[in-house]
């Protein structure tokens, strides 16, 4: 199940990260006032993460601090995209604070997942 949620989120952060960095005019337009290149930065940050994601889904044994590294990840993503919306800084428009929540519960729900499904303990080498 574990390789299963790894693959999810890479896939999303692929998605987003390639949407982000290639369309970055348009996503800054459409979710408010985040400088554009911060968008960029951020799109090619997601997809660092995803083949992050995707060479730990596929290891024999992935180590539980993987793990942790990109629930807390998926944790930060969270609440500074709550942190945004509440204080009106960059979401601004309605349609885009509602995906961004959306976006956020999934990412969530991933990092919830990812925990939850780790190793026990770290595997010996």
């Amino acid at each position: 199940m574990l390789k299963a949620v790894l693959i999810l989120n890479a896939l999303s952060c692929a998605i987003f990260g390639a949407l982000f960095f290639l369309k970055s005019e348009e996503v800054a337009s459409f979710i408010g006032t985040p400088p554009v290149l911060f968008v960029q930065v951020l799109g090619a940050g997601l997809f660092i993460n995803a083949i992050l994601l995707t060479f730990t889904a596929f290891q024999s044994a992935p180590r539980r601090n993987d793990i942790l590294f990109f629930s807390l990840g998926d944790a930060a993503w969270v609440a500074f995209t709550i942190i945004l919306i509440i204080g009106n800084i960059w979401i601004i428009n309605t349609e885009a604070i509602y995906w961004s929540l959306a976006v956020a519960l999934f990412v969530g729900l991933c990092g919830l997942l990812q925990w939850m499904f780790a190793p026990k303990t770290e595997q010996q080498v």
